[in-house]
């Protein structure tokens, strides 16, 4: 004789598992989108900003205008280097960020006589500034650079204030907001 008892069954009923199946659904979507806000804070905090390039300082290169990416995390994990195009804030400023090329590093020496940038005594022969350079201002004696200044220039040398001002003067490595590397108006491209 055979056991006809039922047999049982642990299965939730599908009311049940649809709920929960839903439930799971919106709470992964949740924490995708809060995830998603969370890294995309962290970039805009701590990687990336867009900067506006304000005046003819840096013409060709960056226009009046313009609008570019800067990286942060360049400004402050990296060190600048020679011809780097960075961002930078200085009290005097007010709310704005100046935009120029780094000719002279830390612990140099900057120079500027006959219209050509000198470091250390030696003529700074690959420089993408071409003209002539017609004012060398503070520059005109050697200004020796501390472990954490940098002499900055404008692309346009006879048409910017930069560090050959006492406007301005030698930019400190934490007024440095970051490296300029992607131009976004009115043109894309990189910025060289």
């Amino acid at each position: 004789m055979a056991d006809k008892t039922p047999e049982l069954s642990f299965d939730p009923p599908k009311k049940k598992r649809k709920r929960k199946s839903l439930f799971g659904r919106i709470l992964n979507w949740l924490l995708l989108v809060f995830a998603a806000a969370v890294f995309g804070y962290a970039v805009i905090t701590f990687g990336v900003q867009t900067v506006q390039v304000v005046g003819p300082s840096m013409n060709t290169t960056l226009a009046d205008g313009e609008t570019v990416l800067v990286n942060k995390l360049y400004g402050t994990l990296l060190q600048p280097k020679r011809y780097d195009i960075i961002a930078f804030k200085q009290i005097d400023f007010g709310s704005y960020y100046e935009i120029k090329r780094v000719i002279g590093l830390p612990g140099e020496t900057v120079q500027i006589k006959d219209g050509k940038v000198y470091i250390n005594g030696e003529e700074l022969g690959d420089s993408p500034i071409e003209d002539k350079i017609r004012v060398a201002g503070l520059a005109e004696r050697e200004i020796k650079l501390s472990k954490s200044e940098y002499f900055v220039l404008g692309d346009n040398v006879n048409n910017s204030e930069d560090s050959r001002y006492s406007n301005v003067g030698n930019v400190a490595k934490s007024e440095i907001l970051g490296k300029v590397i992607y131009r976004i108006k009115p043109e894309k491209g990189k910025v060289k």
